[in-house]
């Protein structure tokens, strides 16, 4: 009965999203960092101490590493342990639609106004959900954005220390607590002083972490490298998938230059939740990776600033209907849909949700390779977790390797170019990917000898016999 009377007719559409939202969340597919942030759990678990040298490459072995990412890795272990990749797979998955759904929670206005915005949240999160830590940080944002909103701001100092041994993006979480400075600046003349300290506790948050004063130096050294390599998810996002999200960039803009007078009138975590979204679309404009953050404060700051328009207006006259039957057998039939789609997903058990990347008779026949192994950095992180008796070449972690290494790996995975990597590397295996122009160019090399190759991979050794060539399998 209770359950009844709190929704109504104008809910149907929120609650039908979130069906599919919490569907999706138990599919999130594994990534190649899913596996080094496992690997690394597992060391950490296993030796009792903090990760602070390289132990599982042979490229960059015994070199300082700067881990920022600790905390995280130790609980995906620890879920790991507990539940396998399905438990890990709910605990990401949680994470990431919890991030939504308190940022939708934060969104005002009509029915239509908060079901819009909650569509473009899924359209504009939904790429970067998936079995890494950048899921974690989204939740701690939308932990950041409600400390906001209720003027708990000594807060957010205590978040910052966890985001930043949980991941590198605290800078976010000290971005916003700065939207609240130039807030101050601009407005709330009172609260400056506020402002001044809680914005200096952030900055100074992540040194209570085993990186200490050399957080912040690192960070930026990762992100301009990886800018570098031109990793996709740190370009600019250009993409047709990014239309959205540029569509509400422009939304934003608008209402902001519209409502400027306005905006005095509007409490003061509103006029917080705008700049801070117009922080963060300076992140996101540069970096596809960030569009998710933006969606998050920008979705319930969008929503503010349009209901100093006419959100009281359009909502004042609208009698309360409970949700019917008819609207509760149609949540049911999507949810008992959703729930035999997750179950065919999980059915081969993780295959197609990339818990398999690499296929077992190629791992059978990597671990006959002699040391040392080429690998593409795509399967780094699956190698160093299901391979742990050979050290890779490189994985995707820019912070762990020299950028020379990175530079040579990633000229490699494009191009092909291998001849000066495997003599200066003593390269004697590889497993790259098949039909790239690498593996075309190892297949005419006549001192590399292909050992095993099916759809997707073949492993190349240097000096084998003709007799353990293989043609192919499958």
């Amino acid at each position: 009965m209770q359950l009844h009377a709190r929704f109504s007719d104008d809910d149907l559409i929120s609650i039908l999203i979130f069906i599919v939202l919490a569907a999706f969340a138990c599919m999130l597919p594994a990534q190649n960092d899913t596996f080094l942030h496992l690997r690394s759990g597992m060391h950490m678990w296993q030796t009792g101490s903090f990760l602070l040298t390289e132990p599982f490459s042979h490229t960059a072995y015994g070199t300082e590493l700067h881990n920022h990412w600790w905390l995280t890795q130790l609980v995906f272990y620890g879920v790991h342990s507990l539940g396998g990749p399905f438990l890990l797979t709910l605990f990401a998955g949680a994470c990431a639609l919890a991030a939504v759904a308190c940022s939708w929670r934060l969104v005002r206005g009509p029915w239509d106004v908060r079901a819009v915005l909650l569509a473009w949240l899924v359209i504009t999160t939904a790429p970067s959900w998936s079995i890494r830590p950048q899921v974690v940080s989204l939740l701690l944002l939308t932990i950041v954005l409600y400390l906001i909103a209720r003027n708990r701001l000594w807060g957010l100092p205590l978040v910052c220390v966890v985001w930043a041994n949980a991941h590198g993006l605290v800078i976010f979480g000290v971005a916003v607590a700065g939207a609240a400075l130039l807030e101050a600046l601009l407005w709330s003349r009172h609260e400056i002083k506020r402002a001044t300290l809680v914005v200096a506790a952030c900055v100074a948050a992540p040194t209570v972490s085993p990186l200490g004063w050399s957080y912040w130096p690192q960070i930026l050294s990762t992100v301009s490298l990886a800018r570098e390599l031109q990793i996709q998810e740190y370009q600019m996002p250009l993409r047709l998938q990014d239309i959205p999200f540029w569509a509400g960039l422009g939304a934003l803009i608008v209402l902001t230059i519209l409502q400027r007078r306005r905006l005095a009138a509007l409490e003061r975590a509103d006029r917080i939740l705008l700049l801070g979204a117009l922080v963060l679309a300076v992140a996101a404009v540069t970096t596809a990776r960030n569009v998710a953050f933006f969606a998050v404060v920008a979705a319930p700051a969008l929503s503010r600033v349009w209901a100093a328009r006419q959100t009281v207006a359009a909502s004042a006259g609208r009698r309360f209907r409970p949700l019917g039957a008819l609207g509760w057998t149609l949540c049911l039939m999507v949810a008992v849909g959703s729930a035999i789609m997750v179950f065919q997903r999980w059915s081969d058990p993780g295959a197609r949700l990339g818990w398999e990347p690499v296929s077992k008779e190629a791992l059978v026949a990597l671990r006959e390779c002699p040391d040392r192994l080429f690998n593409e950095m795509l399967d780094g992180g699956y190698l160093i977790w299901s391979l742990p008796s050979h050290r890779v070449f490189v994985d995707g972690r820019m912070e762990a390797y020299p950028p020379e290494v990175l530079r040579a790996s990633r000229q490699a995975d494009l191009f092909g170019d291998y001849e000066a990597i495997f003599r200066d590397y003593g390269i004697n295996c590889a497993i790259v990917t098949t039909g790239t122009p690498l593996y075309s160019k190892l297949a005419t090399d006549r001192s590399m000898t292909k050992t095993f190759a099916d759809a997707e991979r073949a492993v190349f050794v240097r000096g084998a016999s003709t007799s353990e060539s293989i043609a192919g399998h499958r």
